[in-house]
């Protein structure tokens, strides 16, 4: 249920690198929203989109801020890895909740020519190649100072062999953070952290007592 009827949210997954709308992450939130938020969905309470984000960096931030113009509905954004920082550099310029998930937040180390070379994505089979003006397009997406921290809540799992979760809190000092040890960078604990998740997008799985704002502020974990 919405935990405040005065305005509709917009929930847009934001897949990594090389995934998609099929991973396992996208496909344990369309379930979840299917089954407990389903009159949400029906009432136009809640609009959930898990897009199929292009390759280049260029072509997937242009899409996404497409889709967020579309509407004047709350946004809330759900990022995972290089959707993570994708979710960072929109949410600087658009107000909205962001949810992050083991995220891409830094390109120290020259990260982004990690990216570099042609790869196929394990989903579709499809071959596309990441080229040198892609990783500069990247660069240019790093947020050095993230604005309005308390509208983030950020996820991590110790075991990311991906990436070091520990950058996430440098950078996010005064997000809400969860951060469970052991795990991978597919973050394993997402399916049973939804109804956190959720409830942080400003949705009660309690349909007998919408949670106001003073409540959720108090459940929450700094």
């Amino acid at each position: 249920m919405r935990n405040d009827d005065s305005l509709n949210t917009r929930l847009i997954y934001l897949h990594g690198f090389n995934s998609s709308p099929e991973s396992q992450k996208a496909q344990n939130l369309i379930q979840f929203i299917a089954k407990e938020f389903a009159d949400d969905q029906e009432q136009g309470r809640l609009d959930l989109h898990v897009p199929a984000l292009p390759h280049k960096p260029a072509r997937a931030i242009a899409m996404l801020e497409s889709l967020i113009r579309e509407e004047t509905a709350a946004t809330v954004l759900i990022g995972s890895s290089l959707g993570g920082f994708y979710s960072i550099y929109l949410a600087q310029d658009f107000p909205c909740k962001v949810i992050l998930i083991n995220p891409l937040v830094t390109l120290q180390h020259d990260a982004s020519t990690d990216f570099l070379g042609k790869h196929i994505n394990p989903y579709s089979g499809e071959t596309f190649e990441i080229v040198q003006e892609d990783a500069e397009a990247l660069g240019q997406m790093e947020v050095t100072e993230i604005k309005h921290q308390e509208n983030y809540f950020l996820l991590l799992e110790s075991g990311d062999q991906v990436l070091d979760y520990r950058l996430a809190l440098e950078k996010l000092p005064q997000a809400r953070h969860k951060v469970i040890q052991g795990g991978s960078h597919r973050f394993d604990s997402f399916a049973k952290l939804l109804p956190e998740i959720m409830q942080f997008a400003g949705f009660s799985l309690d349909r007998n007592h919408a949670v106001t704002a003073d409540e959720m502020q108090d459940k929450q974990e700094h």
